[in-house]
């Protein structure tokens, strides 16, 4: 058994995998991170299947990211919530990724998931707002 949590991400489609494709074109490869992709046709009960039988290695403190709130991912990352205590948190995006691998790597685990909302949170940015506030400043 890995001594480190893992990153579990589930998603419609095959966002999750891509995710995780582009957040190793950043920071490198990454370890004990496993997507789970509920694809077209696929039944809830199968894709629970699949994460339950990788999930015997898994060390409780593992955590969950999901795509889309009230959406089947999110549904069955509650129901690993409820069944073994698994953190989820849904709403993943890139920067969530990247700070929940930064962390692990740096052993800082602990209240981890306040802090990948935060950091998820903090990418969200009007672009255009801030370049038109940066020229405002400017004169």
């Amino acid at each position: 058994m890995s001594s480190k949590p893992w990153i579990i991400i589930i998603t419609h489609g095959t966002f999750g995998e891509e995710l995780k494709r582009s957040a190793e074109l950043i920071i490198g490869e990454l370890e004990d991170v496993y997507c789970f992709s509920l694809l077209e046709g696929m039944e809830s009960k199968t894709l629970i299947e699949y994460i339950d039988a990788r999930l015997t290695d898994a060390p409780r403190d593992s955590i969950f990211l999901t795509d889309l709130f009230g959406g089947t991912p999110s549904n069955i990352g509650a129901y690993f919530s409820k069944r073994d205590g698994y953190s989820v948190i849904c709403g993943v995006n890139l920067p969530m990724l990247i700070e929940a691998q930064t962390r692990r790597s740096l052993g800082e685990w602990e209240g981890i998931e306040d802090k990948i909302i935060e950091f998820g949170a903090e990418g969200i940015r009007n672009i255009t707002k801030i370049i038109k506030e940066r020229k405002g400043s400017a004169c």
